[in-house]
């Protein structure tokens, strides 16, 4: 029964409409819940260690209940695997991904530019000892289509997420001493002529 009438038969509810709207309240609450959450956590480790952070001053700085952040996460592992998992979205979506095609310089410097540009996130995430955390998000990206790929082209792939992740990271420590140029560069000789990169 979609309608529901009073006993007079004026007014008609639509019960399926009233719940539909409070189910989309519901997902932008929890899009907002998100997003304050993940602010919070980034200005937090920007002031302390990423293991020092407790689930309840990282609610008190976003403002929201740990009811509402339990309902969102099991811990804030979770929170920095989201703010990851977007931010590898982003710069997929701009460089494109890196075995859509064979790997041109240009990705390379589209991809380091973003890099810099995202530079102080991504290094408070390989500060916050996320960084192999962080690998195995790349690796997950880099082998999204394994079932097809043969042994050979799997480690292919893993061997140059490691080689990018560690260039980055390593590039993020000496505060970003060689341009976005140099790095594409390198990159590019080291990963992809020496090694064939699969596609």
């Amino acid at each position: 029964m979609n309608n529901a009438t009073n006993k007079k038969g004026k007014n008609v509810i639509c019960v399926n409409g009233k719940l539909s709207g409070l189910k989309r309240h519901s997902d932008e609450l929890n899009a907002v819940i998100k997003e304050s959450l993940k602010g919070a956590l980034l200005s937090l480790m920007e002031q302390k260690p990423y293991d020092a952070i407790k689930i309840t001053e990282l609610c008190k700085k976003a403002g929201v209940s740990r009811t509402a952040f339990y309902g969102n996460f099991s811990d804030k592992d979770e929170v920095l695997k989201l703010i990851v998992d977007e931010l590898n979205k982003e710069m997929i979506f701009y460089a494109g991904g890196p075995f859509a095609q064979t790997a041109e310089l240009k990705w390379y410097v589209t991809l380091f530019t973003l890099v810099k540009e995202r530079a102080e996130i991504l290094k408070l995430i390989f500060r916050s000892g996320f960084s192999q955390k962080y690998l195995i998000l790349l690796n997950e990206i880099v082998l999204n289509s394994s079932s097809v790929l043969t042994p050979s082209k799997k480690y292919g792939r893993i061997i140059w997420s490691g080689g990018i992740q560690n260039a980055i990271a390593y590039w993020l420590e000496n505060g970003l001493k060689e341009s976005v140029d140099e790095m594409a560069e390198y990159c590019f000789n080291s990963l992809v002529r020496r090694t064939a990169l699969p596609v």
